[in-house]
């Protein structure tokens, strides 16, 4: 900020309800020149909206995915090339999102930068956003793209067998839309950005990015924009298969995941937490390392159930926990997610992850 800037701000902060015209009197500036201060400071995030509220000091910046989830999971067992009877279900997903929706049931404030269309799925996801207090106020609306979809297959057991993506809205997220937005990343707890967004962009965050940043993988052919350049993560979560790319090595036991994280670790990584399904995790830091098994419960829906779990250690990280503690309490997000068809659980909360992990 400028020297300009930040005085006004101590104005703002001291009198939420001061005028345009009583700060270009006490700077002895025009009117017109406090407009435009106004506008930089909400632009760098100082303040939100009209009425100058003051942005909180704590929150968690999320950088990613936002779109509509089509889900089918068939009575039976899942035939190809046939119409299968089953359920399907229609509910607002994509990895930032979700992971932003987590978050604010576990009680963080949370800034959602991802780019929509001005479309219906934009605004069910705007609204839904408002409806769960997570600020979408430096997010880009783009009304020459559509805002991107998500549709997936089940088998009968709420496996997902097959998907299709229309997300190219995502190229929009540019390292030079990012950099208008850097001093909100830089303010924020936490920044988790997702690989979603263009591979440059995540390349820009990670280098210019001075909060701790958290990725999610997304998925196998997503993984390979970061193998070449990770630098300055806090934390990532791959499951198997993204871990072998990352590492380019071939993992069969626990001594390769090991060392598949030590090599993960050694391209700029502070701590790995290795998603293994239904046989649970595999953390590692330079401090530690160990495995856990997965709190059985119900499967009835895996989508977003990997979004959950990086929540859920983004909260034990935030509460201070150790990197196992963290591991704990992902995989206890992971066990309440599974067990719903939504892609964020509506009984996802701090007293549910307390009450598995005890």
């Amino acid at each position: 900020m400028t020297q300009r800037e930040e005085q006004i701000l101590k104005w703002i902060e001291e009198n939420p309800l001061i005028t345009q015209q009583e700060i270009a009197e006490r700077a002895n500036i025009t009117r017109a020149s406090v407009g435009v201060h106004i506008s930089n400071l909400m632009k760098k995030g100082k303040i939100i909206g009209r009425g100058y509220i003051v942005q909180d000091k704590e929150y968690i910046c999320v950088v990613g995915g936002a779109n509509i989830d089509i889900s089918g999971t068939p009575f039976n067992k899942l035939l190809n090339n046939d119409s299968n009877p089953g359920k399907t279900t229609l509910s607002l997903g994509g990895v930032g999102r979700n992971i932003a929706e987590n978050l604010s049931c576990l009680g963080i404030k949370v800034e959602l930068i991802t780019v929509l269309g001005a479309d219906s799925y934009s605004k069910d996801i705007q609204e839904n956003c408002r409806k769960n207090n997570i600020s979408t106020l430096h997010t880009l609306i783009n009304p020459e793209e559509r805002t991107s979809s998500y549709l997936c297959v089940n088998d009968e057991n709420g496996e997902m067998q097959m998907a299709i993506s229309d997300m190219e809205i995502y190229k929009c997220l540019t390292p030079e839309y990012i950099k208008q937005k850097i001093d909100i990343l830089n303010r924020a707890s936490v920044v988790v950005i997702d690989t979603n967004i263009p591979q440059e962009t995540l390349v820009y965050i990670m280098e210019n990015c001075t909060s701790p940043i958290f990725i999610d993988t997304v998925s196998i052919s997503k993984t390979k924009k970061i193998k070449s350049s990770l630098k300055n993560v806090f934390a990532i979560k791959p499951n198997l298969i993204e871990a072998k790319i990352l590492a380019d090595i071939e993992i069969s036991n626990d001594n390769d995941l090991l060392k598949a994280s030590k090599i993960i670790m050694d391209k700029g990584v502070k701590n790995v937490f290795v998603s293994l399904g239904e046989d649970g995790v595999f953390y590692a830091n330079k401090e530690s390392y160990g495995k856990l098994p997965c709190y059985k419960r119900k499967v009835v829906n895996t989508t977003g159930a990997g979004d959950s779990s990086l929540s859920g250690i983004i909260w034990a990280y935030l509460n201070d926990m150790d990197i196992e503690g963290c591991a704990k309490a992902g995989l206890a997000a992971a066990a309440i997610c599974v067990q719903s068809r939504h892609t964020v659980s509506p009984h996802i909360s701090v007293d549910n992850i307390k009450n598995i992990i005890e």
